[in-house]
């Protein structure tokens, strides 16, 4: 995974009554998922590709929509996403997070 600058302003976010932010949602994931396992379990991080909280959000906008895969493709270029098991989504809409989680992606082609 890619390196993570968590900031001052960041950990801020951490405390009562704030919002949580893309780069903790990010540092969060890749962190449970990839790196929390302290080596135990390599089977089940390399299973796994987590998207930027950015990738979704560049996909919803109107010239990436219209030129389709091409515009994203960047993306993943250094990851075949179609060996993974599981793809990891975070999406942020109207200051609400979730997940899209897409199980065995080769299938859906």
């Amino acid at each position: 995974p890619g390196a993570l600058d968590i900031r001052h302003c960041d950990l801020k976010r951490l405390e009562p009554q704030q919002w949580l932010n893309d780069t903790l949602i990010e540092f969060g994931l890749t962190y449970n998922i990839i790196l929390g396992s302290n080596g135990k379990d390599r089977l089940l991080a390399d299973l796994v590709h987590i998207f930027s909280p950015f990738f979704y959000r560049q996909t919803q906008l109107r010239e990436v929509i219209e030129c389709g895969y091409r515009c994203v493709s960047s993306w993943t270029s250094k990851v075949d996403i179609f060996a993974k098991r599981y793809l990891i989504m975070p999406i942020n809409e109207n200051c609400h997070w979730y997940l899209a989680i897409i199980y065995e992606p080769h299938h859906v082609l």
